[in-house]
């Protein structure tokens, strides 16, 4: 029996209370994932564009998919105990203080500006500088990119945890992808 998915369901991540408002719906969202694999796996288009197309594909669609999923709980459970120890091991060290939540937002944030890097044309380095020169390594023909998946798996599972103005850019940028990607199921396949 599947869990009923509830817009607007509220659920404790990793300390926070979190609602669930979903854009897409299952269909849509196991379309674009697939899309995404198909387009990083089969190399379809320019490399240059290969991963960017694959990574706006996947993040919204993990989001919706994987939002208040046992796998997001284990994921965000599994991130908070590895700081957790860490902060342990500091001892009585002022460090050891440390709140969670906020070195969560802050990982995430570093994600998302590596990203951002990756996704922006390597033109844009003459203004950016080496920022906009960072990419994605080259994956053979009938290969998943794995950096780009590791880079998408987390942002689309743990971009709503950030709090602050980081916070709402990693949700806004999240937001924005999501609008972009939502007509595609019905556009391309007539599925809502």
């Amino acid at each position: 029996m599947r869990p009923a998915h509830r817009d607007g369901a509220a659920r404790l991540v990793g300390g926070l209370m979190l609602t669930t408002t979903h854009t897409m719906s299952p269909t849509g969202v196991v379309i674009v994932l697939l899309l995404a694999v198909i387009v990083d796996y089969m190399s379809i288009g320019p490399n240059s564009l290969r991963d960017r197309l694959a990574f706006l594909l996947a993040v919204p669609a993990i989001r919706e998919g994987f939002d208040g999923s046992p796998l997001d709980q284990a994921t965000v459970g599994a991130l908070r105990d590895v700081i957790q120890a860490l902060l342990d091991s500091a001892g009585d060290a002022y460090i050891a203080g440390a709140s969670i939540n906020a070195v969560i937002g802050f990982l995430i944030a570093l994600l998302w500006i590596f990203a951002i890097g990756c996704l922006l044309p390597v033109k844009s380095s003459k203004k950016l500088g080496r920022f906009a020169t960072l990419s994605w390594p080259q994956s053979p023909l009938y290969r998943l990119n794995a950096k780009m998946w590791l880079v998408a798996i987390p942002l689309g599972l743990m971009s709503d945890l950030p709090e602050g103005l980081i916070g709402d850019i990693t949700r806004m940028l999240l937001d924005v992808t999501t609008k972009l990607i939502v007509p595609l199921p019905a556009l391309l396949f007539g599925a809502a």
